[in-house]
């Protein structure tokens, strides 16, 4: 009986002290009332701007058809298609398989001002297999390819020409 009252005291002690520092606020703010107005709270509501950047983007308005008709010939107008990015869009003609494809990565998928790092095309392009053009518009990772020619670069200014017109529409 005396262990079991001993071991009660105990426990009541270490319990104590604990419950305790589970209520209390180390952290005093030392600030006075205008002090704590003036100060950004990390919590801050969105703006719009803030809304705005993070809008879903449709790859498909940012190309208009008088700009990939005289590319692929006549086509389905675009349409949404899979693979990597927020939003992808194919535009296709179906005699010739001659098709546009532009993907537009989320927000926060670059580092602004990324693009120039290996970049081997202008404005910060870089070309991989297949014409593939990759590209960064604000913190965005793109990319855009143009498949009328499989045999060579051709097709390269037509890509750098249409980011361009990307660039200034996202």
């Amino acid at each position: 009986m005396k262990r079991s009252s001993l071991a009660a005291a105990c426990l009541v002690l270490l319990l104590v002290p604990t419950v305790a520092a589970c209520g209390s606020d180390t952290a005093t703010d030392t600030r006075t009332p205008g002090d704590q107005a003036s100060r950004p709270s990390a919590s801050r509501e969105p703006d719009a701007a803030d809304a705005a950047s993070d809008a879903k983007v449709d790859a498909c308005t940012l190309l208009k058809p008088a700009e990939i008709t005289p590319v692929i010939g006549k086509n389905d107008g675009g349409r949404p298609d899979g693979g990597v990015g927020e939003s992808v869009c194919l535009w296709e003609n179906p005699d010739t398989y001659h098709s546009v494809t532009l993907s537009i990565g989320s927000p926060g998928t670059a580092v602004p001002g990324q693009s120039d790092s290996g970049a081997d095309g202008p404005d910060g392009i870089s070309f991989g297999s297949g014409n593939m053009a990759e590209f960064v518009v604000d913190d965005r990772a793109c990319t855009l390819q143009v498949v009328t020619s499989v045999t060579d670069e051709s097709d390269r200014p037509t890509a750098e020409k249409l980011i361009g017109l990307v660039r200034t529409r996202l």
